[in-house]
């Protein structure tokens, strides 16, 4: 058996959540950089469970696009 572990297709890569989440809360901090850290930790949860859900929903679409059944 390979040492990789092999993709279900299910989830993107680890990469792109990392990449897109991370340039998301880059993006976030330039508008709620002054606003209190209570409100900013929740807004920064629901972007990234946001972002996850949407990145996953995205890539089970094209892949699935790609699959022959």
């Amino acid at each position: 058996m390979n040492a990789r572990k092999q993709s279900d297709g299910r989830w993107a890569p680890w990469w792109v959540y990392v990449v897109i989440i991370v340039g998301a809360n880059y993006a976030k901090q330039y508008f709620v950089q002054d606003w209190p850290v209570v409100v900013n930790a929740a807004i920064t949860l629901v972007l990234v469970g946001a972002l996850f859900l949407g990145i996953t929903a995205v890539y089970r679409t094209m892949r699935g696009v790609d699959r022959q059944r």
